[in-house]
């Protein structure tokens, strides 16, 4: 299972990833790496200065930034409690094919809700 930790970069609007399994500081390095039939789950990490993710879903593939983007992920996430998880293809559609996808989230005394595109991409 892969988990990535999400906070705030910042007082900004951008998120910083972590990945479960590295002593690697939060980055706005957006990318994770998966395999086939990876669970990957999204969580806020701590002291991430949101409160809460309310969704994961896949991005506009429409939009000029998001082509060649393709689907790794069997079916939407969920919710489950806190965290969202999801099932990643359990056949690779080949080394380095990558999904765009989006995570909503909301921030401290704010009621707006704000999305942020980061990217699964296939070892």
């Amino acid at each position: 299972m892969k988990t990535i930790y999400i906070s705030r970069a910042g007082q900004s609007l951008n998120l910083k990833l972590r990945q479960s399994g590295s002593k690697a500081k939060p980055t706005e390095e957006l990318t994770t790496l998966v395999d086939p039939g990876d669970i990957v789950r999204w969580e806020l990490d701590k002291d991430s200065g949101l409160t809460e993710i309310t969704g994961i879903k896949e991005s506009d593939n429409n939009k000029k930034k998001y082509r060649g983007s393709q689907n790794l992920l069997e079916g939407e996430p969920q919710k489950k409690g806190d965290v969202w998880e999801g099932k990643i293809l359990s056949q690779s559609p080949g080394s380095e094919k990558f999904e765009n996808y989006m995570i909503g989230f909301k921030i401290p005394n704010d009621p707006e809700e704000y999305w942020y595109d980061p990217k699964l991409q296939m070892r």
